[in-house]
């Protein structure tokens, strides 16, 4: 089967997917994604957009099945020569992105050879530039790590669009991660804006992400420390129009690389459930030895670190396998790394000055927000691909799951949404067709715990 065939099934069977869960206008009929599609949207006055969406998708899913290539044998020496940022090679070889969201390649306008240029599937580098901006609101040591005052990532793609040249500084070299819009350049990681819709949303940097970013991060660090968890501390700027308003899509966010705060063998939880395209390995498998038990308990009692945190703090992470990055000691997880605040949400009266949606006052949608990306996506995409590989029940896999959960002491009504409850999980197909696309909308999953 060639690529193209290969990744119009894969999205037929994700919109599949989809209608078994989620509230949509019509039923999932046909065999092609483009006639499933047309199905699932029968009615609703955003069926053309959609389709587009689906098509476009179904072509970045071909262009990634087509850039595939085989794992080096020694992932941490391919690692650390691929990128002077040694998470780059985990972060590139996620070939097909978000588990479950049928548009998950889809890259919004670009060309295919676009697509090849920027995304990180396809091993892309690019030169970033910094432009000066006397426009720019910046704070303290905005960049200290790399330049005056003054001066602005922007990604080539919207450099272009928008009409800028003559940058200040290039970073050459430099790599997309996993959201392609975050750029490597080897100490920084640096999320720059683009008029794209990539999966949901068209990933500008908002007004409240520059504003909550540094906030959090300077908060969280502490607390989430003690429980396993190291935050990527943020500096955010944005350019500010003549009404005095910041400029969505003339703004960046920038952190440190990982292997700057200590953590040199950092790899996001997505790339663990990859699988090598020649022997369907996955990368975890790589790393758990002859006791890939006593490995799936460590790694466990790590990644549970934000439910833990979440019953200590009421602070829910949205630790889903892009922004969350398990920190090996050896080939063993010891830690996890946590980057991006947007999709975190926080106690009000806890966290008095940060602004838009991430305050919540209700605690069981803060919780909702935890479990979706952790459980149904994450944790579940890891179990299936060591169930795949070893020819094992994916209940023993879980059973560990859920007797270290158990072990947490936490309150009946987390314990009860963790173990027993249905799983909540983003309905990205039913979003993509509501008139407010961005707004979350809820399905519910069996939860594998129930039985573990």
């Amino acid at each position: 089967m060639d690529a193209t065939a290969r990744a119009d099934r894969i999205v037929a069977d994700r919109l599949r997917a989809a209608a078994g869960r989620e509230p949509l206008p019509g039923p999932a009929t046909g065999s092609s994604a483009a006639q499933i599609a047309a199905s699932v949207s029968a009615g609703s006055a955003h069926a053309d957009r959609f389709a587009a969406e689906v098509a476009a998708a179904v072509r970045g899913t071909a262009l990634a099945l087509g850039a595939a290539r085989a794992h080096p044998t020694d992932l941490w020496a391919a690692a650390a020569a691929e990128h002077p940022d040694p998470s780059v090679w985990f972060e590139q070889a996620v070939l097909l992105g978000h588990p479950v969201h049928p548009l998950a390649r889809s890259r919004g306008e670009l060309t295919d050879d676009e697509i090849r240029a920027y995304a990180p599937e396809h091993r892309a580098r690019i030169d970033l530039g910094l432009y000066a901006r006397d426009d720019l609101s910046e704070p303290p040591q905005w960049l200290s790590l790399c330049g005056p005052r003054g001066q602005l990532p922007v990604h080539p793609w919207q450099a272009a669009r928008h009409g800028l040249t003559g940058p200040a500084r290039v970073f050459t070299d430099a790599a997309p991660l996993m959201s392609l819009r975050t750029i490597a350049t080897g100490e920084l990681q640096i999320k720059t804006a683009v008029d794209l819709q990539l999966t949901s949303a068209v990933r500008h940097v908002s007004p409240a992400a520059v504003h909550n970013g540094p906030l959090l991060s300077r908060r969280l660090t502490a607390p989430a420390a003690a429980h396993g968890i190291a935050i990527l501390p943020e500096r955010a700027a944005a350019t500010v129009g003549p009404d005095g308003e910041p400029r969505p899509w003339l703004a960046a966010v920038v952190r440190p690389a990982p292997h700057v705060i200590g953590h040199p063998r950092a790899v996001p939880l997505a790339a663990l459930a990859e699988t090598c395209p020649s022997d369907g390995r996955p990368i975890a498998v790589a790393f758990t030895g002859d006791d890939p038990k006593a490995w799936w308990e460590a790694f466990v009692a790590v990644a549970l670190a934000p439910l833990r945190l979440f019953a200590d703090t009421g602070v829910a992470l949205e630790a889903h396998g892009q922004n969350t990055l398990a920190s090996f000691t050896g080939d063993r997880p010891a830690a996890l790394v946590y980057r991006d605040f947007g999709g975190v949400r926080v106690p009000p009266a806890d966290w008095p000055g940060v602004v838009g949606d991430l305050p919540e006052p209700d605690p069981q949608a803060r919780l909702v927000k935890l479990l979706a990306a952790m459980f149904p996506t994450t944790l579940t995409s890891i179990v299936e691909a060591f169930a795949d590989w070893s020819g094992t029940d994916p209940g023993q896999w879980w059973s560990a799951v859920a007797a270290q959960v158990r072990g947490l002491g936490l309150e009946a009504w987390i314990a009860d949404a963790v173990l027993r409850d249905p799983w909540p999980l983003k309905a990205t197909t039913a979003m993509r067709l509501a008139d407010n696309p961005t707004d979350d909308i809820w399905a519910r999953v069996d939860n594998p715990l129930a039985a573990a």
